[in-house]
């Protein structure tokens, strides 16, 4: 079993958020993608193979299986195309627990299409604030989408800013916790962060699945439906978002750093246990 450690939402090595993706000939057993997401220890590790009409994918933290992952898609279909399994002007289809999902390519960049996310206004959760680490007057509005909660900040500077206390921050009901606010750095329109210390990812670099919210969130506040964003973890990453009714678009560069080949010990592991 070989795994690739690919770059989402970056145009060169060491940004963005890595992911590991596995494609293999046939499904792998929960307990092994579980134990094998453990061991990457990145935010997201993909395991996809071949299925009727394109590939099954599954997205594990080294915590927990999640039900939308976009950095780790992207990573997916980059992998695909970089491996000679699809030609480059072939749609990579993904049968997901969100539905299907596709990615393809255009010129330099992948475009994901993804169910828009909304939120609604929420009254503050107990741990929130105090988590996040911010004064209650900085805060703009909350809202909750159906993962995460979402905050929005006075500025830039207070997304920046901001660090968190991830003990408090993973009591907090709900996958995770998306900041944001409107950007102050030209070239920009909103810029956001995401802690997730609930399913094992204190700060996740570059978070695909985050925009499916923050679009249409912004779409309502700025009136219009397309954006160029920053999520402005340590590592970094640009994503250009497009709001189309019920669907986002979005869009990212993603670079090959690493190949993984799992020794014969691990290999012997029972791999196809509760296989799906």
């Amino acid at each position: 079993m070989k795994l690739e450690v690919i770059d989402a939402f970056a145009d060169r090595p060491f940004a963005g958020n890595p992911a590991a993706v596995c494609l293999t000939a046939a499904p792998v057993g929960e307990t092994a993608m579980r134990l094998i997401a453990r061991e990457m220890n990145l935010s997201e590790t993909a395991f996809l193979h071949a299925a009727p009409g394109g590939f099954a994918l599954r997205w594990f933290t080294p915590a927990a299986e999640v039900a939308l992952c976009g950095h780790a898609t992207l990573a997916a279909a980059h992998a695909l195309w970089t491996g000679g399994v699809l030609g480059a002007d072939e749609v990579a289809r993904f049968k997901t627990l969100s539905g299907e999902l596709t990615a393809r390519k255009e010129g330099d960049w992948i475009e994901l299409d993804f169910p828009a996310l909304p939120s609604l206004g929420v009254e503050v959760p107990a741990g929130l604030i105090e988590g996040l680490g911010v004064a209650a007057g900085a805060v703009v509005a909350v809202s909750r989408s159906t993962y995460d909660l979402v905050v929005e900040l006075a500025d830039e500077a207070a997304v920046r800013g901001l660090r968190p206390d991830f003990g408090r921050l993973a009591a907090v009901p709900g996958r995770g916790v998306i900041v944001t606010a409107r950007a102050a750095t030209p070239g920009f329109d909103f810029v956001s962060r995401f802690f997730a210390p609930g399913v094992g990812v204190n700060e996740d670099p570059v978070t695909g699945s985050a925009h499916c919210v923050l679009g249409p969130y912004w779409q309502a506040r700025l009136g219009r439906s397309e954006f160029t964003a920053y999520q402005a973890s340590e590592r970094g990453g640009v994503v250009k978002v497009a709001v189309r009714g019920e669907r986002v678009l979005l869009r990212g560069q993603a670079v090959t750093v690493s190949r993984v080949e799992l020794t014969a010990a691990a290999a012997s592991f029972p791999l196809a246990d509760a296989a799906v």
